[in-house]
Parts: C-alpha cells; sequence; structure tokens
C-alpha cells in the first residue's frame, strides 16, 4: 500500500523533533546538541539508519552552519555526511542547519572552544604566607616555546616574566618588597600565543605580606647537612643587626633558645648592607656523632625595630 506523502512528512517531522521513533530510524549528529568541540578538532558528521534513510538521503541534504551553505565541502553517501572546515574556526556558538530536499530541517547548536594549552599553574606560597625579602616562585607546565608570564592577583599592573627551564615548563619568581599586601590573591599563569593569551589560575591562591619583618634565610637551608665551619647568607632590613643564638645538642628535638638570653653556647652578630644582604660565618672545632645545631635569628633595625625570630638546624 503506498503511504501518502503527507504522512510520511509528518513522520519526519515527528523524528527530527525529538527522539527517534518506535520503527528504530536514527539520524545522530556530531558533535552533539549543546556540547563543546576544540577549535583544533571541528569535523561535523551527521549518519541516518533505519527505515526511513531512503527518505532522509544524506546524498541530497544541504549543511548549514551560522547561515553559510558548507555542503560543497562536504563528503557524503546515501547514509553518510561529515565536514571539516578548511582553517580553524573561532571560538563561539556555531548553529547548524540540515536540509532535506522535501524541506525537512534539523537544526542545533555546539561551542567551539580553544584548546587548552596551559595544564597546570603551581607556586611556593600554597601553604603558608610569604614576607617581605622572601622569594615567591611559580611554575607553569603548557605547550613549548612561547613567551609566558605570572600575575598576583587580577588587578597586577606588572606581570612577572617566565622563563622555559625546560620543554614546556615555565617558571619565574618575585622576590616580596617590604610593605606589598597580597591576601588571598589569585595566582594566574599567562601564555603569549600570538593571537590570543591562554590565562590559568592556580589551584590555591597566595598570601604574600610584605609587612612580616623576619630574616631570610638563602643558604644553607635549614635542616641540611653542613660542614664544621660554614658561611650563612640571608637577607633582611637595610643596616639591620642581625643576631644568632645558637645551641649545640646531640638530639633533633632540641628547642631553639630564647632569643632573650645568649642561648647557652654564646652569640654572634653581623650587619646588613645598604641592600639588607649579609654573609657570617660559623663553626664547631670538631664533629661528632649526631652533633647539630639549633639556632634562633633575629634582626633589629638602627631604629631599634626588632623582627620575628627563625629557626635554623644544621647536622654535621
Amino acid at each position: 500500500m503506498r503511504i501518502p506523502s503527507l504522512l510520511v512528512f509528518i513522520a519526519l517531522v515527528a523524528f527530527l523533533a525529538g527522539p527517534a521513533l518506535s520503527q528504530g530510524t536514527s539520524l545522530s549528529v556530531s558533535p552533539l546538541p549543546d556540547s563543546s568541540v576544540s577549535r583544533d578538532d571541528v569535523m561535523v558528521s551527521i549518519s541516518v539508519n533505519g527505515p526511513l534513510a531512503e527518505t532522509l538521503n544524506l546524498s541530497r541534504a544541504r549543511l548549514f552552519l551560522d547561515g553559510n551553505e558548507v555542503t560543497a565541502q562536504c563528503l557524503r553517501s546515501d547514509g553518510f555526511l561529515t565536514y571539516r572546515p578548511l582553517r580553524t574556526p573561532e571560538p563561539g556558538t556555531v548553529q547548524a542547519r540540515l536540509e532535506f530536499p522535501n524541506g525537512v530541517e534539523r537544526t542545533w547548536a555546539f561551542e567551539i572552544v580553544a584548546p587548552q594549552v596551559i595544564e597546570s599553574v603551581n607556586h611556593s606560597a600554597t601553604n603558608e604566607s610569604l614576607g617581605e625579602y622572601e622569594e615567591f616562585t611559580v611554575t607553569m607546565k603548557a605547550a613549548p616555546g612561547y613567551k609566558a608570564r605570572f600575575l598576583v592577583g587580577e588587578d597586577d599592573k606588572k606581570p612577572h616574566p617566565m622563563v622555559e627551564e625546560s620543554p614546556g615548563v615555565y617558571v619565574g619568581s618575585y622576590i616580596v618588597a617590604p610593605g606589598d599586601f597580597y591576601l588571598g590573591e589569585p595566582v594566574i599563569g599567562e601564555l603569549d600565543l600570538g593571537q590570543r593569551v591562554e590565562r590559568k589560575n592556580a589551584d590555591k591562591p597566595a598570601t604574600l605580606f610584605g609587612h612580616l619583618f623576619r630574616v631570610v634565610i638563602f643558604s644553607p637551608k635549614s635542616g641540611t647537612q653542613t660542614p664544621n665551619n660554614f658561611d650563612i647568607k640571608g637577607r633582611t632590613r637595610p643596616g639591620s643587626k642581625v643576631t644568632f643564638v645558637p645551641k649545640l645538642s646531640f638530639q633533633a628535638t632540641t628547642r631553639a633558645p630564647s632569643t632573650q638570653g645568649s642561648g647557652g653556647d654564646g652569640s654572634f652578630e653581623t650587619r646588613a648592607d645598604e641592600e639588607g644582604y649579609f654573609t657570617v660565618n660559623y663553626g664547631v672545632p670538631i664533629s661528632l656523632p649526631n652533633l647539630s645545631v639549633v639556632m634562633s635569628v633575629f634582626a633589629t633595625t638602627p631604629k631599634g625595630e626588632r623582627s620575628v625570630p627563625v629557626i635554623l638546624r644544621y647536622h654535621f
């Protein structure tokens, strides 16, 4: 029995407007409606099968993207149609429309997004705040070969440059200046891709508090093993007197000496230069098994301002 064309048309409209009908005909589109696809991987594909496949003949269908017909650039057969743009499209929403010769249409939309070339951004102030003259370091993993920088806070007017130390690993640093105040600010990595700049925030914000007055020790790092005689290098406020109060011990859990006295093993001092840098020598006459030293270190400015103490531990 011949099915009236009107009934076929109604069935097609119902099929294209909603789920597949009970007779099992299916028309599949990719990218899916309301989905997203990387601008480097854009390919529109459509397939049809089932009882209505002959009527839904894709070899005679027309494809439009944002109102522009791209049918001539498609590869097609009776049950399959595919389109890949000749040029990389710009990010944004794409309105797709498929037209069949009998006037039936299928419309949907999908999103083209820029590929994420920044994998991660991490920094050295994750677990604690950093005070004045301490080094704040940011590491970014991303596509290699680009110009990179980082910002502290959305309003940072002076991006800090980053160097690609190894392929795809960018590192930058910043010395916290006296008076800096960044309380829980986002740390933002930026990669200059030429036509656009990609940004990514670190998972955790940073707190840089330049009003925190304390001595910064560059080397040796606390907890390391040292020779019997070694230099301690650091930085604090310019012209300050830096006082070291040591205590020798054979136990790793020995508490640091009080900064109010000499510490039992004497104390020694040095003076920071006009930029705040200092170097002082310390040593013991003989190395014994399990011998270590714990020091309390503080600075005093020419105006009498005193820093919070820093604790150092060294093993001989």
